[in-house]
């Protein structure tokens, strides 16, 4: 068990990281790991906001040369062209370097792009962004890139489905990756800075109060009792993802932070599709002009998904509306109308907001990674990373570590410590192998060894049973009843932690026909803006 936080109170550390979400908690590892005093710390669990919501694909980099005009947005935008191929080329470096060490959370299957006349991406575009592909990153694991152009439902088993079948100029496959529950990547990074040596503070709230003579005084209140402390940091890395701007706005300095996070949410839904699907995906540009994806998740489960659209309010719980399932449904059928899905067939649904880059001259963000200084808005040694997608985390957290190494230069590595580049942690379940046995062991293992505080954080960061379907109260309340006496929870407590996932479950990870029950704000679908 960590210390109580009043026995922190005094301490200093090298690096204080807010933030324990995938680049937070990568950043936290490749640290530790380094020999520097670290303390990871958030507000709520690991992986609470973007980590655990996006679209989970390790992807090649094709994405970033999607726009509705590629050959007039790059001709016209030079500067986008090059952030392109920046993040492309780091799409591909990190597809191999996940696949290689973490085979078991990296699940192939065959991407296909239907190509129709008129589409904004042209049969020319994609052998030529392959080609680009092909010469920017490692050639293993391979592309596998081929583009048919007759006998489609010869070659794939979803090809009776799509519209248009006699106005279908080609079909390009090629292999992409979908990672496996990014939660536990944040988890076992997490994990893994903690065993080379840096603190953990979950559902702490962190205010940086001023700056002193040896760094920034930094508040910590824990949000369960009430206790606080006060700490310093030589360097203070804002990982917070979507809430960067709010930790920055709560500085006590006197100094305004410029707005860094353009909020975009993406809505998913998840469905059954025919056996036949398994292995294979679908990607093409949705009519709002933006990419949009059937996905294979596990067993005969697919989701369909994202949307894009402009977020301002509060990314907590943040759902996926009305507006947001049938505008999915309605892109779904205008891909696959032969499948006619309708609400009933919705099984679940999420959302998350992406913390990208503002940009006032892009209303939707930048989709760079950037690391910001905040030395010249009166902050010296604080630093903050917008968009950076869970897929480059590795490399996120080597960026930041370099940060750090230049300003307070290298430490020497504690005997025992190890290279976060030689280790993964590997558990042996996941959304795609559930636990089949050991359940008991496994939920008492998250509340134990890995810091779960909730059933939230057992359910669905933990042990990922939540993400494979609804948990009906039998399940959730065995959950529970294996974890009440480690967590201190009596009978009533128990109880009420069971009502209270319930509630969290139908409200966050809504069914088409459950009532939307959260308070965000965003504008309608018709406001997409590619």
């Amino acid at each position: 068990m960590p210390p109580k936080l009043t026995e922190m109170q005094g301490t200093d550390y090298d690096v204080v990281v807010i933030g324990a979400g995938i680049n937070g908690a990568s950043a936290a590892r490749e640290l530790a790991s380094a020999g520097y005093s670290v303390l990871l710390v958030d507000k709520s669990d690991f992986a609470a906001g973007a980590s655990s919501r996006s679209s989970r694909i390790l992807h090649c980099g094709l994405r970033y040369f999607e726009t509705p005009s590629p050959v007039r947005t790059f001709a016209f935008h030079p500067l986008r062209l090059a952030g392109a191929m920046r993040m492309a080329r780091a799409g591909m470096e990190a597809r191999a370097e996940l696949v290689a060490l973490a085979p078991e959370r990296c699940k192939p299957f065959t991407m296909c792009f239907p190509v129709y006349p008129g589409s904004p991406v042209r049969s020319w575009h994609l052998d030529l962004g392959f080609r680009i592909l092909r010469g920017l990153g490692p050639q293993e694991p391979p592309l596998a890139y081929r583009r048919l152009t007759r006998n489609f439902g010869e070659h794939l088993p979803f090809a009776s489905h799509l519209r248009d079948r006699e106005r279908l100029r080609s079909i390009a496959t090629y292999r992409e990756y979908i990672m496996d529950w990014p939660d536990r990547l944040c988890v076992d990074a997490a994990l893994d800075a903690e065993e080379n040596g840096a603190e953990i503070r979950l559902f702490c709230e962190a205010v940086i109060v001023r700056r002193q003579e040896s760094g920034w005084l930094i508040e910590l209140k824990d949000h369960d009792n009430g206790e606080t402390a006060e700490i310093r940091a030589a360097i203070v890395l804002n990982m917070a993802g979507t809430w960067i701007d709010k930790v920055n706005a709560v500085t006590a300095t006197g100094n305004a932070a410029p707005r860094l996070i353009r909020g975009t949410k993406g809505a998913h839904i998840a469905v059954r599709l025919p056996d036949s699907y398994r292995g294979y995906g679908i990607t093409t540009i949705n009519r709002s002009g933006m990419p949009f994806y059937c996905l294979p998740s596990h067993d005969d489960c697919f989701y369909f998904g994202p949307t894009e659209t402009p977020f301002d309010g509060d990314a907590a719980d943040v759902a996926a509306t009305g507006d947001d399932i049938d505008f999915l449904l309605g892109e779904a059928n205008y891909m696959l109308p032969g499948l006619g899905l309708t609400r009933r067939h919705v099984e679940f649904t999420w959302a998350g907001v992406r913390p990208l880059t503002f940009d006032a001259q892009q209303p939707m963000g930048r989709r760079t990674r950037e690391i910001h200084d905040l030395a010249g808005a009166g902050k010296p040694g604080i630093f903050a990373m917008t968009a950076g997608p869970v897929m480059t985390h590795l490399s996120a957290g080597r960026e930041m570590r370099k940060i750090v190494e230049k300003l307070l230069g290298p430490k020497r590595r504690a005997a025992g410590r190890r290279s976060p580049a030689t280790h993964y942690r590997s558990v042996e379940f996941g959304i795609s192998k559930p636990l089949a046995e050991g359940r008991r062991a496994a939920f008492r293992r998250a509340v134990s060894a890995e810091r779960a505080r909730d059933l939230k954080g057992i359910l669905y960061t933990r042990t990922g049973l939540a993400w494979r379907q609804h948990l009906d109260r039998r399940e959730v309340e065995e959950a529970a009843s294996s974890v009440a006496d480690l967590a201190g929870w009596s009978p009533e407590r128990t109880a009420g932690e069971v009502e209270k996932f319930i509630r969290y479950q139908k409200a966050v990870f809504r069914t088409a026909s459950d009532p939307v029950q959260s308070t965000e704000t965003t504008s309608t679908m018709g406001d997409v803006q590619a």
